[in-house]
């Protein structure tokens, strides 16, 4: 069919408007969607060589890498009172500068002359140490007699105990010997053939023997008695002067002791002394005063000011998440983000954030439950 005419059917009919059109066209939605779509994965391809670095955050605060670099406060070592200040907030002072003066607050180091009276009773016990060490060897040396003497008279009585018994048994057999004398003499008389002057003399004969006898026998009774005698006489002086030298002894340790005692507390209360005047531990400036006027009583180790060290070592101490330890490792570069910094961060693109660059110093031990990690500037 021939196009003989100047009038298009496109601009006399609508297409859109017909029911063929809507069901054959895309609808314009799908298009957009499409743009999208292709613009994500543009994006996605792009993302995907963008040099992204795994990250761990944290929060913290600043702080000194040393310990003795930190802010110190000063305490006070023994309990007192104050009686002068030599620094205020916002002085510079150096190690061993004077800071605070202090006066005792118990009786009992209130005497002047504490020291001098301590020292004069540790002298008198240094001579009764010599004393009690004198006596100790006197003893021992009359312990030695004593013994000496012992073995002595121990002789001399086994020498009367030996003489005695033999003059005993000498008075035995001569009391058997008239014995049999007068018994024979006794029978004779009875039949007449000895005469009545033999009998008595017989008889007499047999007494004397027979006192003889009781005497000897007293005299070796008592010698023997006078064997255990001496032997519980010089027992007992032993024993005495044993115990006496035991006690010196005893006394002589005990005063060791109490010598000892003494030495430590004048020790004790020269370094006591020293405590009086408090001084600077370190150079630092006195930032804030924790106790203030004067005749103020202050406890042992109560805070008296704080110092900050003027040389020190900055560091920031983050604390991160346990799982986000094994991320961490010693000389790993860090960036800090101070609060209040205008910077638009992107976290995993580190090179183009404005922050500080630091280094990992330190990490915490991994059976810890806060995990603190140390970068110091």
């Amino acid at each position: 069919m021939l196009n003989i005419t100047d009038n298009e059917p496109k601009k006399i009919i609508k297409v859109e408007s017909t029911k063929a059109y809507k069901l054959t066209s895309v609808p314009i939605f799908f298009n957009y969607l499409s743009k999208v779509m292709w613009t994500v994965l543009v994006l996605f391809l792009v993302i995907l060589f963008v040099p992204w670095t795994q990250n761990v955050e944290g929060y913290g605060q600043v702080t000194a890498f040393r310990p003795e670099q930190r802010p110190q406060t000063i305490q006070s070592p023994i309990p007192g009172t104050i009686r002068q200040w030599f620094v205020r907030e916002g002085d510079t002072v150096n190690a061993g500068d004077t800071l605070v003066f202090i006066t005792e607050v118990k009786d009992e180091y209130f005497d002047p002359n504490l020291v001098e009276n301590l020292t004069s009773e540790l002298q008198a016990k240094e001579a009764a140490l010599i004393s009690y060490q004198d006596k100790a060897k006197a003893l021992a040396e009359q312990i030695k007699a004593l013994k000496e003497s012992q073995e002595i008279k121990l002789q001399q009585a086994l020498l009367k105990v030996q003489a005695d018994s033999n003059e005993y048994e000498a008075a035995q057999m001569q009391f058997k010997f008239s014995e049999i004398q007068f018994k024979r003499t006794d029978t004779l008389y009875q039949e007449g053939v000895k005469s009545r002057f033999d009998w008595e003399r017989s008889n007499q004969a047999f007494q004397d023997a027979t006192a003889k006898l009781t005497a000897a026998r007293n005299k070796y009774l008592q010698s023997k008695a006078d064997l255990l005698g001496i032997r519980a006489d010089f027992a007992e002086k032993i024993s005495k002067a044993e115990s006496d030298r035991q006690s010196a002894i005893s006394d002589f340790f005990a005063t060791t002791a109490e010598v000892a005692k003494l030495r430590s507390k004048i020790n004790s209360i020269n370094v006591r002394r020293n405590f009086y005047y408090v001084t600077a531990p370190q150079r630092g400036m006195v930032t804030r005063m924790t106790r203030a006027g004067i005749g103020e009583n202050i406890k042992e180790g109560e805070p008296i000011m704080e110092i900050m060290p003027l040389q020190y070592q900055i560091a920031v101490e983050v604390f991160i998440r346990p799982v986000d330890l094994p991320l961490m490792h010693l000389g790993e570069k860090g960036r800090i983000e101070f609060d209040g910094w205008p910077a638009i961060v992107f976290s995993g693109w580190p090179s183009i954030t404005p922050s500080e660059l630091l280094e990992v110093k330190s990490l915490p031990s991994t059976m810890c439950l806060a995990k603190t990690v140390c970068i110091a500037f």
